[in-house]
């Protein structure tokens, strides 16, 4: 479980047994790391500072000098069992993402102390448990098979859902509405012919989203990208690796070098099918890789839009290693005499593609872990956020990874709170945005709060956070609270908008009269606030002042309103 590295935390206590047999509490060892989370991506250089300590039984501290203790360390949880982390001179030096514990043995007395202190290598370059990452539809063509008729995906006018310039659109009222959160957004179908279509291409933008003053789609997209920073949004892409299309112009060039799945017979295997006349079939990774046309693809990508550099991430969507049950991806491959190409065979690509990209300061984002991969194998240190989360969040904290939404229908479980799509909200209307500030504030909101803290353990169904926060279920409500200042109750939601200075995001589901709020600690000296409403086109012009009367406000909110609150200027 991943506790917090303060000063005196992961001690262990050792007890000793008098003549007499009974037990007295002798010097406990303490050890730290600072700072706990290694940045190695962003930090080059960075390091940990290890201190260790015995306290002895009267609770004084005294410093035990390097030379005194036995520090090792040991990697607890990374794809691959790779060295997370090592001791050089008193520090912790990352090596690769994931978590590591470090140990420390004195020896006093006769007896032998041990303490231990994890810590976190985060590789990545941006931090996604504080933004977040959504995904727009921007169009498909063709017609979809009869099992997919009805699905929004395929609905009348899906072949250009949003044009890059109605994007830009999108985005500014979603920034309107998440009160300038940082922002990741990946466009999916971005590419010609739209969602999934001429994979394993990736070379020529979608000509029915270009802007009509631009010479090219291109163009186009790389202005929105641009564009898109001024809204405290990074515009990337929503790719896919794995599947392959005829109409593709890669097509020739792989079936001839054998990159291509095939059946036990060793004919092409279709995989699939959700366009009318056009067949999916599936990229063998290993092989791809060997003959240098992932690495190909990947720089030219880069080369044809540079500005997605800038933003340090891109979304590999279906980054499978087998399909379900464990079957290989092509079974004619997997046989030992067509090169043994087994699922763990795919999944020691894949780590070489994420560390492809990283080398050329990209993330690698995906559509799930623990999903169509090995048991066991989440790419831990390697992706650092996913949908359809499926990391222990007891072992794996949210700086290394992170979620994005969890819950189909609906708003997943609120002790830990979540990013979101927002796709599915702008496929149902993307000028009115239905919906969309009620699942922000009710899942991301809580989301941010609790990512920046520790999660100490789990008792029944309450989650300790570090910092006295606690959410659990208090005589049926769902409840987040920090002591006396309650966070969420129910869907009543009353948080910090922790990446703005001093202020407050309220909203209810129901709506609810006059209810009484605390403020939090930091608030102590505000005497009034200011209330505006948020608004896709940003907050209100009319807002009210109210007071603070014992570091308590009262409160009205509407149905589904969402309100903003700050110190009003001669209130502090």
């Amino acid at each position: 479980m991943f506790t917090k590295l303060a000063a005196t935390v992961m001690s262990v206590l050792a007890i000793v047994t008098t003549s007499h047999g009974a037990e007295r509490a002798v010097d406990r060892l303490a050890i730290s790391v600072d700072p706990k989370v290694l940045k190695s991506a962003t930090q080059p250089g960075v390091s940990g500072t290890i201190t260790v300590k015995i306290i002895d039984a009267n609770g004084a501290e005294h410093i035990v000098p390097a030379s005194d203790a036995v520090i090792t360390v040991r990697t607890k949880d990374a794809s691959g069992g790779v060295t997370v982390a090592v001791v050089e001179n008193g520090k912790v030096i990352p090596k690769e993402g994931g978590v590591a514990s470090v140990e420390a043995v004195v020896k006093r007395d006769g007896q032998e102390l041990k303490a231990t202190a994890d810590v976190v290598v985060t590789p990545f370059f941006r931090d996604y448990h504080q933004t977040l990452v959504l995904k727009l539809f921007l169009g498909m063509e063709g017609e979809p098979v009869e099992r997919l008729a009805n699905d929004p995906t395929f609905r009348k006018g899906h072949e250009v859902f949003c044009t890059f310039e109605e994007a830009l659109e999108v985005i500014r009222k979603t920034d309107n509405l998440t009160r300038g959160i940082p922002k990741i957004l990946y466009l999916v179908g971005w590419q010609k012919g739209g969602h999934d279509h001429g994979y394993p291409a990736w070379s020529e933008v979608n000509p029915r989203m270009k802007r009509e003053q631009d010479a090219t789609a291109l163009d186009s997209l790389r202005w929105l990208i641009r564009e898109g920073r001024k809204f405290n949004t990074t515009v990337s892409l929503h790719l896919n690796m794995v599947d392959a299309y005829q109409q593709s112009p890669l097509w020739d060039e792989y079936v001839a070098k054998d990159c291509f799945a095939k059946d036990e017979g060793g004919k092409l295997l279709v995989t699939g099918i959700q366009v009318k006349g056009e067949d999916m079939y599936n990229v063998v990774y290993p092989k791809e890789w060997e003959a240098g046309l992932a690495q190909r693809r990947i720089d030219a990508l880069i080369q044809m839009i540079p500005e997605l550099k800038e933003g340090h991430t891109i979304h590999v969507d279906v980054f499978i290693s087998n399909r379900d049950g464990g079957k290989p991806i092509s079974p004619w491959h997997a046989k030992p005499e067509n090169g043994g190409l087994t699922p763990e065979k795919y999944v020691e690509t894949q780590r070489q593609i994420f560390h492809y990209w990283r080398d050329r300061g990209f993330d690698v984002t995906g559509e799930g872990t623990g999903w169509a991969h090995p048991p066991g194998e989440h790419f831990v240190g390697l992706q650092p956020m996913s949908w359809w989360y499926s990391w222990n969040p007891m072992a794996i904290p949210e700086c290394l990874g992170a979620r994005g939404r969890t819950d189909r229908g609906g708003d997943g479980d609120f002790r830990f709170g979540s990013s979101m799509h927002g796709e599915e909200i702008w496929k149902e209307d993307k000028h009115a945005m239905p919906g969309f500030l009620g699942m922000f504030c009710r899942t991301t909101l809580p989301w941010y709060y609790l990512g920046r803290l520790d999660r100490l353990k789990i008792e029944g169904d309450a989650v300790h956070y570090s910092g006295g926060v606690i959410a659990r279920t208090e005589d049926g409500r769902k409840i987040i609270r920090k002591g006396k200042f309650v966070l969420r109750d129910n869907d009543d939601l009353f948080v910090p908008a922790l990446w703005n200075q001093k202020e407050i995001v309220a909203y209810s589901r129901q709506g609810y009269a006059d209810r009484s709020w605390e403020l939090p600690e930091e608030w102590s000296g505000v005497s009034q606030v200011v209330i505006q409403e948020i608004a896709l086109q940003g907050l209100a012009a009319n807002h009210t002042t109210i007071p603070v009367v014992d570091g308590r406000l009262r409160l009205t909110l509407k149905a589904d309103q969402a309100v903003s609150i700050f110190p009003a200027p001669t209130g502090r």
